[in-house]
């Protein structure tokens, strides 16, 4: 959810790809004639719910394209948790159009504007697809957040929420306290913080419960005809292992890598790269201190 930095440690050591040049923003330039792939594109205004959040998920985005993960022309990218689609933007703008991106948002007012965006922006790139992935077919009720949709989510509920808001404001806090929102906030004390941005995010306790379909990720590759995936990006808020255990074995060799940022990192990082590691992955991991205070990290898989 909040951007990476250099790894403070790491469970296996990713492979580097010597084929490529990452630039300043973790992004990988590459050509079939090995010069530098350049950026023509100019940077898409997406149609969104909150603006806000747009500007929020484009400085994310460069932390997914890090230990040696990269993003070539003529890839197939599957975006899982798309929200309005500012990744699958960040990713057709670099490769110049040159990809094809499946697209996943299972609530309906996020994929309508991501449907939106698809149309008005993709040239026919993008496939947005309506419903969100996990072990089985079934109907899930999942909290929408209005005001701050990048924290919807199936595993926030009227239950848990105000633990899930001391968790982000934990994070923003120390967001800011590295200097993310720029010098002035980052002398406000730490009691002080954590009283505005708490305030800030009760916006989190005025939820829509939206009953949604999820289904495998295998039966979604069946159904679209897709026989390879060069980058699997996942970013569920909590559903992690879910969809990644909704991948038959047939499908997993079409999988060259993935990233997924993992929820509650303590207690779910394990699983998720062993599940990576046993289908034939080199797996590292990353934790910056924002994400520490939000129990979040990143796992970045290759297949070697």
């Amino acid at each position: 959810m909040f951007d990476s930095q250099r790894p403070q440690s790491a469970r296996l050591h990713c492979q580097a790809r010597e084929s490529a040049e990452v630039n300043r923003r973790g992004w990988i330039a590459a050509s079939n004639t090995g010069s530098d792939f350049v950026m023509a594109m100019n940077v898409m205004e997406l149609h969104s719910i909150n603006g806000w959040e747009v500007s929020f998920l484009r400085e994310e985005v460069g932390g997914y394209f890090t230990h040696g993960i990269v993003c070539t022309p003529g890839a197939t990218v599957l975006d899982v948790g798309a929200n309005i689609g500012v990744f699958s933007a960040a990713v057709y703008e670099r490769l110049d159009g040159d990809v094809r991106i499946y697209a996943f948002e299972p609530l309906p007012p996020l994929h309508a504007t991501l449907e939106r965006n698809a149309r008005d922006f993709f040239n026919g790139r993008l496939t947005a697809l309506p419903y969100g992935l996990a072990s089985r077919e079934d109907e899930l009720d999942f909290s929408y957040v209005p005001a701050a949709t990048i924290f919807s989510s199936s595993s926030r509920d009227q239950g848990n929420i105000e633990a899930e808001r001391r968790r982000v404001t934990a994070s923003i806090v120390e967001m800011i306290s590295q200097g993310g929102l720029g010098p002035v906030l980052r002398r406000v004390p730490h009691p002080i913080l954590t009283v505005l941005v708490g305030r800030k995010l009760r916006v989190m306790r005025r939820l829509e419960t939206h009953r949604v379909k999820v289904r495998p990720l295998s039966s979604a590759l069946d159904e679209q005809g897709i026989d390879r995936i060069d980058l699997l990006k996942i970013d569920v808020e909590g559903a992690e292992l879910e969809v990644l255990r909704g991948i038959e074995e047939r499908h997993w060799p079409l999988v060259r890598q993935a990233v997924v940022e993992v929820e509650r990192w303590r207690q779910n990082r394990d699983a998720v790269c062993a599940t990576l590691l046993t289908h034939g992955f080199t797996v590292s991991t990353e934790q910056n201190p924002v994400q520490q205070a939000g129990d979040i990290g990143m796992v970045f898989a290759i297949r070697p």
